[in-house]
């Protein structure tokens, strides 16, 4: 067998300890940077200048705005459209825009995520609440729907809570929302409800129901999950998982790439008078960069408003795209 001499010997030993000492002290003096770059701000978010070189330009979106603008008055004259709120936030320390989100609509399907809110910071206090088995012969709340879900529960067979909150969010199941409502006003807890909304910053239902809000309320919830800054980091994960596979694809899915990740809730609501009303919220998670759009409508046909979502979320992605800067 053929032996290295010993000064070989040597010499590969000493070029294997400095590639190590390279590592470990390239490792060291990054993480010293990055920790002296957050103890040198006291009052700002350090992340803001010490999170590194950013994904897309941060300036502002007037143009955009008066683009989504001009859309919005185009869909408005040719009847497809009777209002619209838009409401965009880069998530990553960039601008905002929104578009008239003093708008008020009727919220329907929408309250689904806020009542998992309720459901899911109680289980941070009680994990074995989400095991819980859940049945009601007759749910108080039951909605008409355009977009039908692929998958529904029988409200009155026993499912686990957790199961409920899943089909809840990820089918946008009626029955499991009836089972969940019905549930807290069968056990004397509907003030969780009202509360819940209070903390949460945008409702204070008298009636669930027929309550309203804006585009701006709405989008708040999604940046407490991104933030994890009302349910705890490991349940924030949990819920926009489970809302990344929500079923709805006509509306703010289809207006990016079918590899790009979103994370939304949709709603949809009949009003008497023949109107109705189509609303998609989310997070679209662009590659380094992800941000924020919600969008509201109302008008006379569920499938041209889908559309007019799509065209928005289109246009918003193009936009962010041309932005890249690496």
């Amino acid at each position: 067998m053929h032996r290295m001499p010993v000064s070989k010997k040597l010499l590969a030993v000493l070029v294997l300890s400095c590639v190590a000492l390279g590592a470990v002290i390239g490792t060291s003096v990054y993480m010293f940077t990055d920790s002296l770059c957050e103890r040198s701000y006291r009052f700002i978010n350090s992340n803001v200048v010490c999170a590194g070189d950013p994904v897309i330009q941060k300036t502002s979106y007037r143009v955009l705005e008066d683009d989504l603008s001009s859309f919005i008055d185009t869909e408005k004259s040719a009847g497809r459209l009777t209002d619209a709120g838009i409401y965009f936030r880069d998530l990553q320390n960039g601008p905002m825009l929104s578009i008239n989100d003093g708008l008020e609509y009727a919220p329907a399907s929408l309250l689904k995520l806020p009542l998992a809110f309720v459901y899911l910071a109680r289980a941070e206090r009680n994990p074995e609440s989400l095991s819980e088995q859940l049945s009601v012969a007759h749910p108080l709340w039951e909605f008409a729907t355009y977009f039908s879900p692929q998958e529904i529960i029988d409200p009155t067979e026993p499912h686990s809570t957790e199961n409920l909150i899943m089909h809840m969010l990820k089918h946008s199941d009626n029955n499991a929302y009836g089972v969940l409502q019905t549930h807290l006003y069968e056990i004397g807890e509907q003030a969780s409800i009202s509360q819940a909304f209070l903390e949460l910053g945008f409702l204070n239902p008298s009636s669930i129901a027929d309550d309203t809000m804006n585009v701006r309320q709405y989008a708040s919830l999604f940046r407490l999950l991104y933030n994890a800054s009302y349910l705890n980091a490991q349940t924030s994960e949990k819920v926009l998982e489970w809302l990344t596979s929500s079923e709805f694809e006509n509306g703010l899915v289809a207006g990016v790439p079918s590899d790009v990740t979103v994370a939304h809730k949709f709603g949809e609501r009949f009003l008497e008078s023949g109107e109705k009303q189509l609303h998609d919220c989310g997070i679209i998670y662009y590659p380094g960069n992800p941000y924020l759009l919600c969008v509201m409508t109302r008008g006379t046909d569920f499938d041209s408003l889908s559309s007019i979502i799509r065209k928005v979320s289109e246009k918003v992605y193009r936009e962010v795209d041309s932005r890249r800067i690496r």
